[in-house]
């Protein structure tokens, strides 16, 4: 959004106003209420699968207080949807499809002159019934495009937080070096938003950004990339120009299992990428090839040993629910889990959702009722031969206590310690959280659990 608005203000005289309704956490109603007293000419919203019907419903009291106004869907699941949207809900009257920096410029030119967007890229809509769906956007040169307005924002505290406890300490934003993933994992509808096709920023350009970033006073940052790593030269190029400019700041980012050589992970970590996160997602290499993952569950725990060799904080994410998968195959990733031992771990259900592969697949084989593509789905709710929905939440927790586990030994112990000698991002969190009831309450639980174990060893 802050990309959207930074073109816009760069090429037109519009007055801007930006509202993170997600990250202020508004209601539908306050979110409403923000808009209707900025009384604008042209709303645009972005939605995802998980928050589109929470969209449409402000679009509605939208349109219903200011019957005037351009209303605009923008994002993933709008993309992926346009031609229903439009035809199910009339508080709609444009779409963009894809990345919208550009797209936005001219169709707001055309609003202005009271133009149809017929040839606009990535613009859909209906012209009397008819529907009008031109091609998706996407941005070819991205340095070409003006960094993001970040000073539209400045009133909301960004970071992250797991649980109550806060994982990212100091002025906190975001950057993106990239857009787009060639690969496509059955699961991840980023391929078909990007049309498989990956387009970089210079080295130059991103560190020109981070330079800015540090000037002003931001102390942390996360790469939001899909895969940072995918072209290792680049990633060398841009440590090397944060080290030779000296910018002092601790970075996210997330990388594949197959392009975390020791080599990089060091050059990384020496340009102050503390944390970085691996799509592992299974041990098992029949389920990894059902998902068209293209790594194998070796080059998953290399990388993490690499990684932490490097003194890099690790962060892996595991998927459950495949219908090629069975209760062991899942019980050899939770041991798998317990075995590479990451820092953090995110175990998730698998989703369908529009978009994606699997997705597809559903429809072809009708899976998949009417409606179905309005909200987010899990796994148990179409595959028979999975499953149910109480066995893998039950997997799920065993996976996190798994994980707990794998830290409660003599090795885990001195990981710890390695960690918190070699990573400031560790030490940081780890201090600024000392007094914070949820991390006491956190620690409390797992010693009672540890005790437990003990006493049933014990006898």
């Amino acid at each position: 959004m802050l990309y959207i608005a930074a073109n816009v203000r760069a090429q037109r005289d519009d007055e801007i106003k930006v509202i993170d309704a997600f990250c202020e956490n508004l209601s539908k109603e306050s979110l409403v209420n923000r808009v209707l007293k900025e009384s604008p000419d042209v709303v645009g919203l972005n939605c995802s699968t998980h928050t589109f019907m929470d969209s449409i419903n402000a679009l509605k009291d939208i349109r219903e207080k200011l019957p005037d106004a351009t209303l605009i869907l923008g994002g993933y699941h709008a993309t992926f949807a346009a031609e229903r949207i439009l035809k199910e809900y009339p508080c709609v009257d444009y779409i963009i499809k894809g990345e919208a920096e550009n797209a936005l410029i001219q169709l707001l030119q055309c609003i202005e002159n009271r133009k149809k967007p017929f040839n606009v890229e990535g613009i859909s809509f209906l012209d009397n019934g008819k529907y009008i769906n031109n091609e998706l956007a996407l941005i070819k040169d991205l340095d070409s495009l003006p960094f993001p307005a970040r000073d539209l924002i400045q009133a909301v505290e960004y970071g992250y937080f797991h649980r109550g406890i806060r994982l990212t300490i100091g002025k906190f934003t975001a950057i993106n070096t990239a857009r787009g993933c060639p690969f496509k994992c059955s699961y991840c509808s980023c391929a078909a938003f990007s049309q498989r096709k990956w387009r970089h920023r210079s080295a130059e350009n991103v560190v020109d950004e981070l330079e800015i970033l540090f000037n002003q006073g931001y102390e942390c940052c996360v790469v939001v990339d899909d895969n940072f790593t995918f072209k290792p030269k680049r990633v060398e190029k841009i440590c090397d120009l944060i080290r030779s400019r000296k910018i002092k700041m601790q970075f996210y980012c997330e990388g594949r299992a197959d392009n975390a050589t020791y080599p990089l992970m060091k050059k990384m970590k020496r340009a102050g990428f503390n944390v970085i996160y691996f799509g592992a997602e299974n041990a098992m290499q029949h389920v990894l090839d059902y998902y068209n993952k293209t790594i194998t569950p070796e080059q998953t725990k290399k990388a993490v040993e690499n990684a932490k060799k490097a003194g890099m904080n690790v962060v892996t994410s595991f998927i459950f629910g495949a219908p090629v998968e069975t209760r062991d195959d899942i019980l050899n990733t939770i041991d798998f889990i317990k075995q590479i031992r990451p820092h953090a771990v995110q175990i998730n259900i698998l989703e369908c959702l529009l978009g994606t592969p699997i997705w597809d697949d559903l429809v072809e084989n009708g899976f998949v009722a009417s409606d179905d593509w309005k909200t987010h789905h899990r796994c148990y709710e179409y595959f028979e031969n999975g499953l149910s929905q109480d066995e893998l939440e039950n997997l799920v927790d065993q996976g996190y206590a798994a994980y707990v586990n794998g830290w409660k030994n003599i090795a885990g112990l001195k990981d710890f310690f390695r960690t918190l000698m070699s990573n400031k991002t560790a030490r940081k969190i780890i201090f600024h959280n000392i007094f914070n009831p949820q991390l006491k309450t956190r620690i409390s639980q797992e010693m009672k659990h540890f005790e437990d174990d003990y006493r049933k060893h014990l006898y």
